[in-house]
């Protein structure tokens, strides 16, 4: 009788296994893209942009993005005047 509910015991384990199945991570390496739909506005005071990003090629549309000292991400247009001047201002830092 022992082995019989051992027996039992075994099966319903392997038909858990089987009907659930653990969850799998994400993928390392998940899409992660960043794109912008629409450019802010306003030009940003420069002392609040701690750095900047380019949008991916991925994107309907090229973008800055820069990162303020709050962490917050703000799209901006790569042919204005101010996004070069901010863009060239970072890289010389």
């Amino acid at each position: 009788m022992k082995v019989c509910a051992a027996f039992v015991s075994i099966i319903i384990i392997i038909l858990a296994a089987a009907l659930f199945p653990q969850a799998s991570p994400a993928p390392i390496g998940a899409d992660t893209t960043v794109c912008c739909f629409s450019y802010t506005s306003r030009k940003l005071p420069q002392s609040h942009v701690k750095d900047y990003f380019y949008t991916s090629s991925k994107c309907s549309q090229p973008a800055v993005v820069f990162i303020t000292r709050k962490d917050r991400e703000v799209c901006a247009n790569p042919d204005a005047r101010w996004v070069k001047e901010y863009v060239n201002a970072l890289e010389l830092q």
